[in-house]
């Protein structure tokens, strides 16, 4: 039996970089003109946090560290349901460029920028990003001390976050 039903898994970055948060200004769709976190949709073959570095390299040029999951959200809009896994990172190099297909704007958000209610930018980075900056998420690392060899997997391409 075909399921009516689609369901996609989406992973944004939440970079900091000294006391800010990198976000991005999206061209299309129902977030255009508004600001969020970089990310997008999880390609066949690649982990979540696999996906998450590609799509911040591809959408600012910035290269960052994995530092663990900060959030989750899923959503239900009747036939369509999707998963957004939202990663802590912490910059380590480059400087935010936008692609100019997906994103015309990318830049680092101080705390005083976050918490201006006129600035545009989307509920949900604004909410996460304030609670990254204040210090009050509950990171979930990825388990290095794990035995992948013992459990017969493989840590490139079998991930735990706890």
């Amino acid at each position: 039996m075909t399921s009516q039903y689609a369901h996609v898994i989406a992973v944004g970055g939440i970079v900091r970089r000294a006391g800010s948060i990198l976000l991005v200004r999206q061209r299309y769709g129902p977030a255009q003109g508004t600001y969020l976190f970089p990310g997008g949709l999880v390609e066949p073959g690649e982990t979540l946090d696999q996906a998450v570095l590609r799509e911040i390299a591809e959408e600012t040029g910035i290269r960052a560290i994995v530092r663990g999951i900060v959030g989750v959200r899923t959503r239900c809009d009747g036939p369509r349901s999707d998963t957004y896994v939202m990663f802590l990172l912490d910059w380590s190099a480059g400087e935010p460029s936008p692609d100019g297909q997906e994103i015309d704007e990318a830049r680092f958000f101080t705390l005083e920028e976050l918490r201006d209610p006129d600035r545009p930018i989307t509920a949900l980075s604004r909410y996460v990003a304030l609670r990254v900056l204040a210090g009050s998420t509950c990171l979930q690392s990825f388990a290095s001390d794990f035995d992948y060899a013992a459990a017969g997997r493989d840590p490139a391409t079998w991930r735990l976050f706890c």
